[in-house]
């Protein structure tokens, strides 16, 4: 393990990309106000969600679909049967929707407005994510049954991990939900409490790495295949460009152009009964991805709407998507 402290050299936006270059203002007509039918038909489709709240009481936790009612096309209301969920009105909330066997998927942003008996979430923002953090860690194709009776430690999940989610939060505290994959092991410890996360290209958006730098305190869940563990971790996020540990993350010969160093790590290593009830490592309930929209339509209509444009664009978005998908490093 290191012992030299990382420099953590990106402190601003204006420094963040002079690494990253910026990304098309088009992408920001993906983000919707309200769910739409292709949202929706993800949804349906998903076994499970992983859930985080702005405030600091409340872990990361996995729900299965049926903890979560559509209400309107901007609410969804939160039943959750893995421990009660003590939250305030007007605290932010995130939403990322899994559907096995398919790579892609969805992110749901909100605030909490609360009723007499239930928790619901008035959706802000609404999004397709992108399937190569999934493919990177062959989330649904890399399956070891010898984890599925195994208990962990912190230190193994982590080394055999390859798939998490990434909680920030801006500075005005609004959450987002990120995942993140790579090789099994691809978060290297560095020191007890100190990790480090490679990040991967990705559409340039940034808005994990952008939210870091206005609020360090950030938090991960990892999930490995076949297990029903999962390992939360909450600790101070910086952004660093140093040679040093992004030579710890060369795949193909290719090396990450920056990271995430995570300092003051705290460990929480549980089961999962949502995993457990879920089955959710069961190929049997693996969705076709051939049952759903394609992920490239989809995009388009949900950038573009149903018309000529929404239409016109989609050839040019399928494309793009390929040629992502070939290059994941």
């Amino acid at each position: 393990m290191a012992t030299r402290r990382i420099t953590t050299n990106i402190k601003t936006e204006n420094q963040l990309r002079q690494v990253i270059a910026a990304y098309p203002k088009v992408l920001d007509k993906r983000i919707k106000s309200q769910l739409d039918a292709y949202s929706i038909e993800l949804i349906n489709a998903s076994k499970l969600s992983i859930v985080g709240f702005s405030s600091d009481d409340l872990p990361m936790r996995v729900l299965l679909s049926n903890d979560l009612v559509i209400k309107a096309d901007d609410t969804i209301e939160l039943h959750a049967h893995e421990g009660k969920i003590d939250v305030l009105n007007d605290t932010y909330a995130s939403l990322y929707f899994l559907i096995p066997g398919v790579d892609h998927g969805l992110r749901v942003n909100g605030i909490v407005r609360k009723s007499e008996f239930q928790i619901v979430i008035k959706i802000t923002s609404v999004y397709l994510h992108c399937a190569r953090a999934a493919a990177r860690a062959g989330l649904w194709s890399s399956l070891d049954q010898s984890y599925a009776v195994r208990p962990f430690t912190s230190n193994e999940m982590l080394s055999v991990s390859p798939f998490l989610l990434l909680k920030t939060m801006d500075a005005n505290g609004s959450t987002e939900i990120s995942p993140r994959g790579d090789e099994k092991g691809f978060v290297h410890q560095l020191a007890a409490n100190q990790l480090f996360i490679p990040e991967r290209p990705g559409n340039k958006v940034a808005i994990s790495l952008r939210n870091i730098l206005q609020n360090r305190n950030v938090e991960l869940l990892f999930i490995l295949p076949s297990s029903n563990y999962v390992l939360g971790v909450r600790g101070l996020g910086s952004v660093t460009t140093e040679d040093r540990v992004l030579d710890l993350a060369i795949v193909n010969n290719k090396r990450p152009k920056l990271g995430i160093i995570m300092d003051k790590c705290e460990f929480e290593l549980k089961k999962s009964s949502s995993l457990t009830n879920g089955s959710i490592w069961s190929s049997s309930n693996y969705v076709s991805p051939d049952r759903l929209t394609r992920f490239s339509r989809a995009l388009s209509i949900h950038m573009n709407g149903e018309g000529i444009a929404g239409k016109a664009t989609t050839p040019i978005v399928e494309a793009i998507v390929k040629h992502d998908m070939k290059n994941l490093y």
